[in-house]
């Protein structure tokens, strides 16, 4: 209740809940049924509310050309390069806000087992791993946005030519649904370099490297106005994607451009792939999502693809342009982590 959660994932929890019951030989504690269960009461009163939809908006493509024109205009280590950095990870990515950023500027989130043992919740340096052009792992960076690799040939050390990853394989060291540890692998976009997700994701590497972050701090740092290093923050996105909303979109009401916030990231990476006629499978998978509450972003375009097929060609054709490679790339399988408490 206190996250305003949709009758849908209300009653998807209430499910999972009855089955751990049921397994040990318990009545259910939610019987939807029972017009007289508290849940029950609960999902049917999520249910009324949600005749207006308050579901998060996926940013635009007029959003997200003005994200790319500000942040060239911006400082370098400014917020906005920083959002449109992360942005151009999470269309191919779909991450979740705790994965990148924190709820406040100074303090940075952990994750706290049973046993007492704490976990940062965000990327830190040692879950990204990026790979040059034959596979090989580069371990020597520089802070220019390139890197060098030293090589044994010949019975002598020669330093290769500078030049930009090919690959990068993201590990999730914690993660909502339990699957920790499991990885997923991005291959570069030469024919697109502006919006190509390893170029940003080094960028946002090398920064955090720049601005004094180790291997066990977020990677998610921007320099303020007063030129104090910063954590990102989900208000702190929500205030960059809102004033672009603004200033792309003056016909929106306020109430619609309050919906666009740090999670339009991951609604709008599943929006890209509904549109481009991927599987639901593939998208549960390619997204890390358990269940099946991602559908809840996709009553709208699910329509569209009924009623314009010539649409959903061109949708499908830029998700072709702007995944290249990574189009079929899924995270690998892990066991699920027993040892968890709720998120």
């Amino acid at each position: 209740m206190d996250c305003n959660s949709r009758s849908a994932t209300v009653q998807g929890y209430a499910a999972s809940i009855n089955k751990l019951f049921e397994m040990r030989g318990f009545p259910i504690p939610a019987d939807i049924s029972d017009k007289n269960n508290m849940v029950s009461k609960i999902i049917h009163a999520c249910e009324r509310e949600e005749t207006i939809a308050r579901r998060r908006s996926p940013i635009t493509k007029e959003m997200y050309v003005a994200m790319a024109k500000l942040a060239k205009t911006s400082l370098v280590d400014s917020a906005e390069s920083v959002v449109f950095e992360f942005f151009n990870l999470i269309r191919v990515g779909g991450f979740r806000v705790a994965e990148y950023a924190q709820t406040t500027q100074t303090r940075v989130d952990e994750f706290e087992y049973a046993s007492g043992n704490k976990v940062i919740k965000a990327f830190i340096p040692t879950d990204w791993k990026f790979y040059n052009g034959k596979d090989r792992l580069i371990t020597t960076h520089s802070l220019d946005g390139l890197y060098s690799s030293v090589c044994k040939w010949a019975g002598k050390l020669q330093e290769s030519i500078l030049e930009q990853p090919k690959k990068l394989k993201i590990t999730f060291r914690i993660q909502k649904n339990r699957q920790n540890g499991q990885s997923i692998s991005f291959v570069a976009d030469d024919k697109h370099p502006d919006i190509c997700p390893v170029r940003s994701a080094y960028k946002i590497l090398l920064r955090a490297k720049r601005l004094g972050q180790s291997d066990t701090q977020p990677m998610g740092v921007f320099v303020n106005t007063n030129g104090i290093v910063k954590y990102l923050t989900g208000n702190k996105i929500s205030e960059v994607l809102q004033s672009l909303a603004k200033a792309c979109h003056a016909d929106l009401t306020k109430d619609e451009i309050m919906r666009f916030s740090s999670h339009s990231g991951r609604v709008w990476a599943v929006v890209i792939l509904d549109e481009a006629g991927m599987q639901p499978d593939f998208i549960k998978s390619r997204l890390r999502w358990m269940g099946d509450s991602y559908r809840l972003y996709l009553r709208d375009t699910s329509i569209l693809q009924q009623k314009h097929l010539t649409a959903l060609d061109r949708a499908s054709s830029e998700f072709t342009t702007l995944f290249g490679e990574n189009r079929m790339t899924l995270p690998d399988v892990v066991p699920v982590d027993n040892t968890m408490d709720s998120y």
